[in-house]
């Protein structure tokens, strides 16, 4: 009776574990829930959040990378720069202190984030300081203009970070620090500061800050929710609840107006194109086209290959796309007359010259290295016709040994068969120029 009582509270134990581990937030087993086990994630926690050599030689070496890869434009350099990051460490520790209301923790936790952030901007000043290259790339610009997606991809990396912590799956954390920016947007902090560009220094800021406090309360939800912390009441759970709600919402506002103007921006920028397409010829063709929005206005520049000029091109297309908009809208096109038919076929016979040339010049290189290898036949003796495609090897085949003339001949008769096209012989110069003058002196 005792062995199969025990058999069926094991059996129990099993089944109640098995179906608990397929809950992701509450459902944890009952070896999971224990105190001592939320210990040991919050003491990983709490090591992730200390500011030590090790912290600051890696944030230092994310933000080398994340900005050298801004500056040349390289997506695959940007996301080796998150995945170097230490900075998911001090946000998850933000996030675990607030649910346990650890004061330490969280005191830790803004230190070791207020370094990173400064050594990272730091870094990011030096390298473009020295830098060659201050050009806005799209990288750089793509961590200036953050939007309420922004935030819901945060808040999702920050769930998906907090429960790889509490179910110790270290793997999951290297797709939240490559899907939640954190060094890339310090670097273009560094960028605006050192070029005098405040909306790169603000948009970047605000980024970064969307990212770290969506991480920092998605985790402290979480946590929670896992029942990390002190067991407060329900009113105290609500107003913690309500508080991260009423600063998410804050922080929404000017993410919900950045969305709103470039869904604005696309808009127009479709509006505008389609307008100019039906302005133009059907063998018109649009070179250039930047359209700049400045808060009410809109300011369209480019350049456009035509077949005939139309002098009032930019003013109806000022005109047209004012009244869809029902904005104020300037216009500044230039027009290219495109080629004629006659200068397009000169241009194209010139090319087929020059490329003539360069092949010829090219056969001429390997005709004369053919003739010249190995060093018997000197480049000096050579006397070339290239509109008669003739070579002549000035030598004294008389006078030179049989081994030596042999191989002359060999050498001629190689190069004869490698290239048909052109005539290879020997011939004595100097022996015909002195019977030459010896004829006209009258010997």
């Amino acid at each position: 009776m005792a062995s199969r009582s025990g058999k069926s509270g094991s059996d129990s134990a099993t089944n109640h574990a098995g179906a608990a581990r397929s809950g992701i937030f509450v459902d944890l087993a009952e070896d999971e829930r224990t105190d001592e086990n939320r210990a040991l994630t919050l003491a990983r926690v709490a090591r992730d959040a200390r500011l030590d050599r090790q912290f600051l030689i890696l944030i230092a070496l994310a933000s080398a990378i994340a900005t050298l890869g801004q500056l040349q434009s390289s997506t695959a350099v940007v996301i080796g720069a998150m995945l170097v990051s230490p900075l998911m460490g001090p946000i998850m520790g933000i996030g675990f202190g607030l649910a346990t209301i650890e004061t330490g923790l969280i005191r830790r936790s803004l230190v070791t984030l207020a370094a990173g952030m400064m050594l990272a901007i730091i870094v990011a000043m030096l390298i473009i300081l020295i830098s060659p290259i201050q050009d806005v790339t799209p990288e750089l610009r793509a961590r200036t203009q953050p939007t309420l997606m922004d935030l819901g991809v945060a808040v999702v990396g920050g769930i998906a970070g907090a429960i790889a912590i509490i179910r110790n799956m270290s793997g999951v954390m290297v797709g939240v620090s490559i899907a939640t920016a954190l060094v890339p947007p310090l670097a273009t902090v560094g960028f605006g500061i050192v070029t005098g560009r405040a909306d790169f220094v603000i948009g970047a800021a605000l980024l970064f800050l969307t990212n770290t406090l969506a991480i920092a309360f998605a985790a402290t939800i979480v946590a929670r929710v896992n029942r990390f912390g002190p067991s407060l009441t329900p009113q105290h759970t609500a107003m913690q609840l309500a508080g991260i709600i009423v600063v998410l919402g804050i922080l929404s506002i000017p993410l919900a107006i950045s969305l709103d103007n470039i869904g604005r921006e696309i808009r127009a920028r479709a509006i505008i194109q389609a307008e100019l397409s039906s302005l133009l010829q059907p063998r018109d063709r649009v070179e250039n086209l930047n359209v700049v929005i400045n808060g009410d206005d809109v300011g369209i520049e480019g350049v456009v290959l035509v077949d005939k000029f139309t002098p009032s091109l930019s003013e109806q297309l000022a005109a047209n796309t004012t009244r869809r908009l029902q904005r104020k809208v300037v216009a500044d096109l230039a027009q290219v007359k495109r080629q004629s038919n006659a200068a397009e076929e000169y241009q194209d016979q010139l090319n087929r010259r020059v490329s003539a040339l360069e092949q010829r010049d090219a056969e001429t290189e390997a005709v004369i290295g053919g003739l010249t290898v190995g060093g018997l036949i000197a480049r000096e003796t050579l006397l070339i016709d290239l509109q008669a495609r003739r070579v002549i090897v000035n030598r004294d085949r008389a006078g030179e040994a049989d081994e030596v003339a042999e191989a002359k001949d060999r050498i001629i008769a190689e190069a004869q068969t490698r290239f048909p096209n052109w005539l290879l012989r020997s011939a004595n110069l100097d022996a015909d120029a002195g019977q030459e003058n010896n004829v006209q002196n009258g010997e």
